[in-house]
């Protein structure tokens, strides 16, 4: 009887069935790896954001920041060397022309005061003493005058009649020539005493005189320690708002040392800071947008400062419409500049990184928003959120516009939803 034998197979060939499907399964994932983005280049589509390319016209604004200032300001320094003794208004405050903002006391001013309030009253005592004296020495001289008048007037009579007498024989020559003498003598007197009268008159106008000075000058005295004084009284001299104080109670300040700075709230003007690259765009009475948070503020720029500091510079701004019920000095505004409009424009908002006239790595997705490449693009201008695109891409193209750096390696992503 035959017994049929089955033929076992060897491990050789068990070894060379796991060959194959080795094999098969690394051509399956070379032929997917050339066919699909790189396995390790996924991005979660929520760490991404994107826009679309648009063509247009698109208005070029430079932006900047800064605050609002007063044009007119007063600046409180103390008077003199002086202890802050009363601080009665804090930054912030609305003020008028006559509030009190702090009261500072200094004893010797005080002192001084009352020695010049002293001496004045001294200097019209001793003008009023002078008047009473020269009335007095002016009604004996016009009394001595008038005694005169009358001793003449007499002797004019007497001479008259003793020259008839002479005449007549009743009185000698003699007696007549003594009439005459005193008359003449008296007339002198009487001349003399007329021009020391008139003199006198001129020495106690210039004596007066001297005196009236010496009281304006008394006054004057006066007034300026006076005037320093009440500066002891801080007041903030317009109406607005305190902007800064600079001292605290108790305070010791030396004189001129500033005590604070009051600005006015209706007559502002804006400061802002804009980058020194954007400086070639901007130009004198180019319209400007300022924003206070609660509001918007048109205006014209006035003056741009050419010193850069920190890679910025300067642009005063008039304000040319009502201002927000906000607006106050030094208050943090926000300002877009409008520098011009570039016609049929390709533009998109900003990649990070972007920058007028860089050439950078991008990453454009295709419609369904699964699979992206990367393209290089060409930026031109800028304008605010905006950036013209120059080349590189097309109009109605998606890019992504978040940071990609990480990922430039890679010439295609897959975008995981």
């Amino acid at each position: 009887m035959d017994i049929k034998k089955s033929s076992a197979k060897s491990p050789y060939d068990h070894k060379k069935k796991w060959l194959a499907v080795a094999a098969t399964l690394v051509i399956t994932a070379s032929i997917w790896s050339f066919t699909q983005p790189s396995a390790s280049a996924r991005v979660a589509s929520s760490q991404i954001w994107t826009d679309t390319i648009k063509v247009g016209d698109l208005k070029l604004e430079v932006e900047g920041y800064g605050k609002l200032k007063s044009t007119h300001q007063r600046l409180l320094t103390a008077p003199a060397n002086a202890t802050v003794e009363e601080v009665l208004l804090k930054p912030g405050s609305l003020v008028h022309k006559g509030s009190v903002i702090a009261r500072l006391s200094n004893p010797d001013i005080t002192q001084q005061v009352k020695a010049a309030q002293r001496d004045l009253q001294r200097a019209k005592a001793k003008y009023l003493q002078i008047q009473l004296s020269q009335k007095r020495e002016l009604l004996a001289h016009q009394a001595t005058q008038e005694q005169l008048q009358s001793d003449i007037e007499l002797a004019n009579l007497t001479m008259r009649a003793e020259e008839k007498l002479m005449e007549q024989g009743v009185i000698s020559e003699l007696t007549f020539k003594r009439s005459q003498l005193n008359f003449r003598q008296l007339s002198n007197r009487i001349s003399i005493e007329s021009k020391r009268l008139t003199q006198l008159i001129e020495v106690y106008e210039q004596e007066r005189s001297i005196e009236q000075g010496n009281i304006a000058q008394k006054k004057e005295d006066l007034t300026l320690i006076k005037e320093q004084f009440d500066r002891l009284t801080v007041k903030a001299g317009i109406d607005g708002v305190v902007q800064n104080l600079s001292v605290e109670l108790g305070q010791s300040v030396a004189l001129g040392e500033q005590i604070a700075l009051v600005g006015s709230v209706n007559n502002l003007y804006a400061l802002l800071n804009i980058s020194q690259t954007d400086a070639e765009r901007v130009a004198l009475q180019q319209s400007v947008k300022i924003s206070t948070r609660s509001g918007t503020i048109a205006g014209k720029i006035h003056r741009i400062n050419p010193l850069v500091k920190q890679g910025m510079i300067t642009i005063e701004v008039t304000l040319q419409s009502k201002l927000p019920n906000n607006a106050r000095p030094d208050l943090n505004i926000d300002g877009v500049i409008s520098t011009g409009t570039l016609t049929s424009a390709m533009y998109i908002k900003k990649p990070v990184n972007a920058g007028k006239g860089k050439q950078t790595l991008l990453f454009r997705t295709d419609k369904q928003q699964r699979h992206a490449e990367q393209i290089q693009v060409q930026y031109g201008e800028e304008s605010g959120e905006f950036i013209q695109i120059i080349s590189g891409a097309a109009e109605h193209d998606r890019l992504i516009l978040s940071d990609m750096s990480r990922w430039n390696h890679a010439t295609a992503i897959v975008i995981t939803h």
